[in-house]
Order: structure tokens, then sequence, then C-alpha cells
């Protein structure tokens, strides 16, 4: 089976713990486009560990206008593949109040540089209530509800190493 950086690799050495660590540590050396070119999941387990490490690093608004949020499709069928339908639609419920691809065009279009520190109001055109609201929903994401992703991750992981 292919790997992320396009080698061949056993996967049924791994757990899907393992897997995770894995592809923790080999993500970032590739483009999600590559992600792209994975077993179906692979793909869901690369999308989960690249959105968790967008909201906790950066927070929710930064994952609406990074690129990682051109994947939010990608992203809510992952939740969605390994059980959590609540992460799912709540990420889907963000995403309709703030496309991605719409925030990042605007953060993109904007004067500043790609890497000059702003706030997401300097950038993007939400109201206030918009703002609020995604926040509110954020606050409903699994970091804040006691929602363990890791164990269904690991779990629909173990399942699919074991069908191969």
């Amino acid at each position: 089976m292919r790997w992320i950086d396009g080698k061949e690799i056993n996967i049924r050495q791994f757990t899907g713990e393992t897997l995770c660590e894995k592809l923790a540590t080999d993500l970032w050396s590739n483009d999600y486009d590559q992600w792209l070119k994975c077993a179906d999941f692979i793909q869901t387990a690369s999308f989960l560990i690249a959105f968790d490490t967008e909201l906790i690093m950066e927070g929710i608004f930064a994952f609406l206008e990074n690129s990682i949020g051109h994947y939010a499709p990608n992203i809510i069928q992952a939740f969605r593949i390994i059980g959590d339908k609540n992460d799912a639609d709540i990420l889907e419920k963000i995403c309709q109040i703030a496309p991605p691809d719409i925030m990042r065009g605007e953060f993109l279009s904007e004067t500043q540089q790609e890497y000059d520190i702003t706030t997401f109001n300097d950038n993007h055109e939400l109201n206030e209530e918009a703002e609020a609201r995604i926040e509110e929903l954020n606050k409903q994401l699994y970091l804040h509800s006691g929602i363990d992703i890791w164990s269904l991750l690991f779990t629909y992981l173990d399942e699919q190493i074991e069908n191969l």
C-alpha cells in the first residue's frame, strides 16, 4: 500500500494508534493533495489529525482562513466515517456561516502579506452575530464536549487494518 510520501508500506504492522503516530510525524512533509492519493482510511486519519492540530494551535477562525480549510468537506466526512456525527454537523454549520474557501480568498486578497499578524476582523467581513455563532459552535466541538475522537479513530483504523 502507498504511504503519504508515495512509497510502499506494510500497513498491517500498525495498530490504529501507531498508524496515527506515524502519520503525525510524516504528515507535514507532504502536500494535502498527496494525502488524497492514499487509501481512504489514511485520508480520514490525516484530515482529522490536521484539523485537530489547526484547532489546538490556531483556533477555528484560523482554520477557516488557512489552506486546510479548503478540505473542510473531507474533514466533515472523516468525522462521519469514524462515527462522530456531532462534530461533523457542528463543523458543517460553522462552514455554512463562514465558508473556508471564501475566508481564505478574503484573507489573501487583503493588502497584508500572508505571514503578517492581523486579527480575524481585519481580514473578513463577518458580522458580530456570525462571529459569536461560530464561537458558540466551536465550544461544542470535541475539544470542549468531551467526545474522544481518538478512540473512535483508533477503532476505525484497527478495523480497516484488520480488513486488509
